[in-house]
């Protein structure tokens, strides 16, 4: 099977894509080839069908970032190089907070949420452009949590 390219630009402010800045992931505008390429990911969910699992990876150079749930940064989304660990119980829990499960949004059910596997009352929301893997608390944060998905912003690379 193909794998799942993607770009997703937030409900609330359409102009606005989810980007890993260097680490760190945020929502911001596209003005750069650079930002393009970081907010090209890839979904390693069987399909993108609401209810499959999966994770959002980074889908071009350098590749085996995955979106995480930094619980030592406030429950922040960071991108972690997941790809070389070698300790199989720190990759596994790595795995385990960057897991997702697509979910229709609640303020849109034809656009996507990203509930947490391992925090399973916790969604990808942004809250002052900053990613976070928060409980939503409707309805004014029910838009935080809503995502389009768009067709990749960059050719990837493998």
């Amino acid at each position: 099977m193909a794998a799942l390219k993607l770009s997703l630009f937030s409900n609330n402010f359409p102009e606005f894509f989810i980007i890993d800045h260097d680490g760190v992931v945020d929502i911001a505008k596209i003005e750069t080839e650079s930002d393009r390429r970081n907010a090209t990911f890839q979904w390693t969910g069987p399909s993108l069908n609401f209810g499959t699992k999966g994770m959002l990876v980074r889908a071009v150079s350098p590749p085996g970032f995955c979106l995480r749930i930094a619980t030592f940064d406030n429950f922040r989304i960071h991108s972690k190089f997941f790809t070389g660990i070698t300790d199989p119980q720190v990759k596994a829990q790595v795995i385990e907070e960057s897991t997702y499960v697509l979910e229709p949004a609640e303020i849109d059910s034809n656009q996507a949420s990203f509930r947490s596997v391992k925090f399973p009352d916790r969604f990808i929301r942004h809250r002052n452009f900053e990613l976070f893997a928060e409980p939503v608390i409707p309805p004014r944060e029910l838009q935080d949590a809503c995502f389009r998905i768009a067709q990749p912003l960059h050719p990837t690379d493998f």
